[in-house]
């Protein structure tokens, strides 16, 4: 059974079938199902939709940048507690492949955009801080000369100095605080950067672009021990110099990052075995969507931006929260835990996942990511808590559709970061999934549910129609397609919408 079909089987991760051909060296080409864009909430999954329909890019590319845009205007309101006790931040890192012209930028300033204007305000205000700054340092150090000139006189004359001294050290209470540069996303950023960004008490940052060669190339990802740290919400972060130390205090991070994969196969020859050993790629929410160039069709009618407003209108609300905790100096997150049917589901699914992990298991060979997975879950389900206004404790319902982003990316990185593999899928696996994609562009993202079986056999990518008719019965038990007939003896194709497109309806059964 797939797990993605969750239309009629709501168990969760069974991990057992994986998709696409395993990797035979190196990174493998695109080919994952679509991304299960019904397992946000409504409101975020007619985003979702609704950025797809418009800009037409990779399903993954959008529904990566959504949870990425969540977990930047909750880190610091929320953290969650896991049924194990363990407290932890909701970063989220990701990484995407997508070549140029996939739209990466578009995409990014689409869902973005309210964190990159509340970025320029905080930008224009610490020019207006700063200019105030210089100007009271500047009469703060006038005097400061002033008293010192007041005792090199005093001292020269043979007079007491008691006075100018009291009036130095009263001086010295008063010196100006230079003011905090609170931007948010940063890019190419040196270690020692890092540490000045989040030095302090709870500071957040994000290193967010949709260039990722930009961040690959920075010494920010020569520190993927504080990078680390950072997603963990480490206590305590600290650079020891000559002159001092600096101490960053329970700060949090996240990294998020498209990338060509020309730049990154780059990147992994010179540090891959480095930065995966320490855990950093274990962390990193993985994908490689198909592109959708060539089948972006335009039509003459305008877009129509409706659900997008209001995700950004949350991001705002979100925002706003935190810059008043931060003004009024309320920084504890808020802890979110689950209920007791929330608690048992988790921890079913974490011993199956375990389970996994033995010797020729599914997830053997990826026991890193595997292992970070259901943490992961805790996170992406404090999330859509937070994020959709529920008030409590977190359902079973919102930790099951964390579930199911899971268990997209455990797949996805299998499929990227498994290792070499002797034995290949059968052929009609490799030819169904070679059909579900010709159906998903051609069909489906043409807003086609149903196609006309003769037409994909002529037109389509798999023949002689034995091998067509091999994949056909495949996506039919994998329940991503029916069959049916007319009475007039054609048959037809009807798409599965839930797996497709990610709508809570099936085919009327």
């Amino acid at each position: 059974m797939n797990i993605y079909n969750r239309w009629r089987d709501p168990a969760p991760l069974p991990v057992s079938v994986p998709w696409g051909v395993p990797a035979a060296q190196g990174l493998m080409p695109p080919g994952a199902p679509p991304y299960p864009f019904n397992a946000f909430h409504l409101a975020t999954a007619s985003t979702a939709r609704e950025i797809q329909t418009n800009v037409k890019g990779p399903d993954a590319m959008i529904g990566v940048s959504l949870l990425t845009a969540m977990s930047v205007s909750c880190m610091g309101l929320i953290s969650v507690g896991l049924p194990t006790g363990q407290l932890c931040s909701v970063s989220l890192n990701s990484l995407v492949m997508a070549d140029s012209g996939e739209r990466k930028t578009a995409t990014d300033n689409l869902v973005m955009a309210p964190v990159q204007q509340r970025d320029r305000l905080r930008a224009k205000k610490y020019e207006e801080d700063i200019a105030e700054y210089n100007a009271e340092k500047a009469v703060w150090d006038a005097v400061k000369s002033g008293i010192r000139a007041c005792i090199v006189q005093a001292t020269k004359r043979g007079e007491p100095v008691d006075q100018f001294g009291a009036e130095m050290a009263n001086h010295m209470k008063v010196l100006p605080i230079k003011p905090r540069e609170r931007r948010l996303i940063r890019q190419d950023m040196t270690g020692r950067a890092i540490i000045d960004a989040i030095e302090g008490d709870r500071e957040l940052i994000a290193l967010l672009s949709n260039e990722g060669e930009i961040i690959l190339r920075s010494d920010a990802m020569r520190q993927v021990g504080m990078l680390n740290m950072l997603w963990d919400a480490a206590p305590v972060i600290s650079f020891d110099r000559a002159k001092g130390s600096i101490v960053a205090r329970n700060a949090r991070g996240t990294v998020s990052f498209m990338v060509q994969e020309a730049v990154l196969e780059k990147y992994l020859e010179r540090r891959g075995k480095v930065v995966r050993g320490s855990g950093h790629w274990a962390r990193y929410l993985v994908a490689w969507p198909a592109s959708t160039q060539g089948y972006r069709f335009m039509s003459f009618d305008d877009s129509v931006w409706e659900h997008l407003p209001q995700f950004h209108a949350r991001l705002v609300e979100l925002m706003d929260e935190y810059d008043r905790r931060r003004e009024s100096g309320d920084l504890e997150p808020e802890i979110l835990e689950f209920d007791d049917d929330a608690r048992a589901m988790w921890i079913t699914v974490s011993n199956h996942i375990e389970a996994q992990l033995q010797p020729l298991q599914y997830l053997s060979d990826i026991k890193d990511f595997a292992s970070k997975s259901m943490e992961i879950v805790g996170r992406i389900a404090a999330l859509f808590h937070k994020f959709s206004k529920q008030e409590g404790k977190i359902s079973v319902d919102t930790l099951n559709r964390a579930c199911q982003i899971i268990e997209w990316h455990l797949h996805e990185f299998k499929r990227i970061f498994s290792p070499k593999t002797d034995y290949p899928p059968p052929q009609g696996v490799v030819d169904a999934e070679t059909l579900e994609t010709y159906l998903y562009r051609v069909y489906w993202l043409k807003r086609a549910t149903v196609a006309q079986k003769n037409c994909v056999l002529q037109n389509g990518p798999i023949r002689p129609a034995k091998r067509f008719g091999i994949a056909l019965d495949y996506l039919i038990v994998q329940k991503r397609i029916e069959v049916f007939t007319e009475p007039n003896g054609q048959s037809f194709i009807r798409l599965n919408p839930n797996y497709f497109g990610g709508l809570l309806i099936s085919f009327g059964v």
